[in-house]
């Protein structure tokens, strides 16, 4: 029976030698003696392979394979052997070595100990090269880690990772500031109880599920989730499922915070819509430009005969109160020519260091004339407020358009109260926010100090249709001929120019508030002690010069005036001439030229025309200065702009006087210029 197993267990041997030779790895037997001692027997070809030392080698130096082993990876090594050894346990192990040639391979170990009847261990053992797999972990985890990182820096891409049982895997910074769940907090988590509202759970979880069915990312699109706190946020939300082979199915959502967007979105259509009433008013100035020197003659020419046709009536005669009413639908004609003017920033902008104080007092104190009986008008002023960078002119404009405003929203009957403050307001005002104070140049050193004017009325108030339109140009709630819906728009314009906020208070029943907040003056010490005059109120404050009761005086001063229309000639002449002025008129510029070059000292002041054909008045005064540098010239214009107030000095002009206001402002300037004359002072 022994003869015959013998041959039997060398066949079964040799056949278990010839399987461990084809194995890509080590296969061997390990023996551990009581004392310490090792063996290795029964080496595959492998191990040469492995550790770049024969078999032979090895079996009489074992210490030559621990002498390969990383020195980290070492102690612990031996102690795994050692505790395999105790419990007969299995084994396995991973470590580091350092082959003759200098190559570095990871291997991987593996065996099941046995006791032998002396007592020794031994273990038949298969050890592997996972050199490859581990570079491959490696770059794995390093990619991971770096994407990772990568995206925990993007600060306003928020990425959140799932299983297909909704658990959070991943939770980036950004996710911890878009929703306020710290990565602790939110990673083990169900998606569901995270960020997904009550009202869309359902949806999401058909949603999950149709795309582990298919594959299929679930669509991206705008949603409204919620936040650690419970309030709602708006993200633009996309997916990626991934399914990669050898692991479990995993989703991302990547969200981007719309809060933002949104806010720009809604600033942009602001300025667009600023934009495009700018242009619109832009053109509408163009075309009120174009248009005022044909209408404004035709109004002057109006204005002008009724003063005349006033002062040859006496005040008992009927005709009188015609003559009246056609004078009011003049003024208003006038008038809403200025406000387009006005609107579309026709206007010159000259602000310097004042306090609002003197302008609001001043102001007020014209209003009170022009206010219905019975309307109290209350001003309280703070004399202490900071200096601010301001036109007085425009200033005054805005107060008296509120100011009318305010009065007219009072019903007729209720006592009416106007009240009128201004104060200190410290710190920002709270329609200033930072993209507020970048729009009106405020953004990068915001002021801390603000000059507040409010203007509050006992009237009906507004709803919430109308507050939204008040600043619209030609947008009135007032009956037809009362109001021109410009009013409110320049006084937004205004506030615009002098980088001012403008919080409006209102509610039906309750009247209306409008707070403007000036930021103060970079400007240190005391306002200049001459603050600029505002303009007259155009409520009636200065009247138009009467014709009246005029004062005979003896003949004046020789006057040339030029006007390419006739019907404005032939006014002057006689407004003139009733004023005892020696008058010469023309209508055409070569001929006025041709008369003055004459005898230019015939002439003791030049009025012109400034759109004419052929020749503008700025050329006309130009050649009156060649021909005589000390006669007084002086332009009338509809359309008085920034570009002509800056070339009329250089061209030798001492007055612009703006049509249809040439009675008044006339009879000023002739006035001046030819008291200057009769004194032989410069004008």
């Amino acid at each position: 029976m022994t003869s015959d197993r013998a041959p039997a267990q060398q066949a079964v041997a040799a056949h278990l030698q010839k399987m461990a030779a084809c194995f890509p790895g080590a296969v061997f037997r390990y023996v551990l003696a009581p004392d310490g001692s090792e063996q290795m027997a029964h080496m595959s070809p492998g191990c040469v392979d492995l550790w770049e030392l024969d078999n032979p080698t090895i079996e009489r130096n074992v210490t030559a394979l621990w002498d390969m082993v990383d020195a980290q990876d070492l102690g612990p090594f031996r102690d795994s052997i050692q505790a395999s050894a105790a419990h007969l346990g299995d084994w396995s192990y991973e470590w580091r070595i350092t082959t003759p040639s200098g190559q570095r391979k990871w291997l991987h170990g593996v065996a099941r100990p046995h006791r032998l009847d002396d007592g020794s261990t031994a273990w038949d053992t298969f050890i592997s090269d996972i050199t490859h797999s581990r570079r491959t972990e490696a770059t794995v985890r390093d990619t991971d880690a770096r994407y990772r990182q990568m995206l925990d820096r993007v600060s306003n891409v928020s990425v959140q990772g799932y299983g297909t049982d909704l658990i959070t895997r991943y939770w980036n910074k950004a996710s911890e500031r878009l929703y306020g769940y710290t990565a602790e907090e939110a990673i083990g988590r169900s998606l569901l109880d995270l960020i997904i509202p009550p009202s869309m759970i359902e949806g999401v979880k058909l949603a999950t599920a149709h795309m582990i069915a298919t594959g299929e990312s679930i669509p991206e699109g705008d949603l409204v989730l919620k936040r650690k706190d419970g309030s709602p946020i708006e993200v633009f939300s996309s997916h990626a499922y991934l399914d990669i082979p050898g692991s479990e199915p995993e989703f991302y959502c990547i969200d981007f915070d719309l809060t933002e967007r949104r806010e720009a979105d809604a600033l942009r259509t602001v300025l667009e819509s600023q934009l495009r009433e700018s242009q619109k008013m832009e053109a509408l100035g163009t075309l009120a430009g174009g248009v005022a020197h044909d209408f404004n003659n035709i109004v002057a020419a109006i204005l002008g005969n009724v003063e005349l046709a006033l002062s040859d009536t006496d005040r008992d005669n009927p005709v009188r109160t015609s003559l009246l009413e056609i004078r009011k639908a003049s003024r208003r004609a006038r008038d809403l020519v200025k406000q387009i003017l006005a609107f579309s920033r026709r206007q010159v902008l000259e602000r310097t260091d004042m306090r609002l104080k003197r302008i609001v007092e001043e102001s007020t104190r014209l209003l009170r004339i022009s206010l219905p009986a019975g309307t109290d008008l209350r001003v309280t002023c703070d004399p202490d407020t900071p200096i601010v960078l301001a036109d007085a002119t425009q200033i005054e404009q805005v107060l008296l358009n509120l100011c009318t405003n305010a009065w007219q929203a009072i019903p007729k009957g209720r006592p009416g109260v106007i009240s009128v403050t201004l104060d200190t307001y410290e710190g920002l005002p709270p329609q200033a926010t930072p993209a507020a104070l970048a729009h009106l140049g405020l953004g990068e050193d915001p002021v801390d100090s603000w000059a507040r004017l409010t203007v509050s009325d006992n009237g009906d108030g507004m709803d919430h249709e109308t507050r939204a339109r008040i600043f619209e140009p030609f947008f009135t709630t007032k009956p037809p001929g009362s109001g021109t819906g410009l009013g409110l728009a320049v006084v937004h314009g205004i506030l615009r120019d002098h980088q001012a906020f403008l919080d409006v208070q209102t509610a039906p029943g309750e009247g209306t508030s409008f707070v403007l907040y000036f930021p103060a003056s970079a400007a240190n010490g005391e306002e200049p002690a001459t603050a600029p005059a505002p303009l007259a109120s155009e409520f009636g404050a200065l009247e138009m010069m009467s014709l009246d009761g005029d004062q005979l005086r003896p003949e004046g001063p020789h006057i040339l005036y030029l006007d390419d229309d006739e019907l404005i000639t032939f006014l002057m002449k006689r407004l003139l001439e009733k004023k005892h002025y020696r008058v010469s008129v023309f209508v055409d510029a070569t001929e006025a030229l041709s008369a003055f070059c004459r005898d230019p000292a015939q002439f003791d002041l030049v009025i012109s025309d400034y759109n004419m054909p052929g020749m503008s008045g700025l050329d006309f005064a130009r050649a009156v200065k060649a021909r005589s540098v000390h006669t007084p010239v002086a332009i009338t214009s509809g359309h008085i702009n920034d570009s002509l107030r800056a070339d009329a000095p250089a061209a030798g002009v001492n007055e612009l006087i703006y049509k249809p206001d040439t009675v008044e402002e006339l009879f000023a300037a002739v006035d001046r210029l030819a008291t200057a004359v009769v004194r032989k002072t410069p004008p």
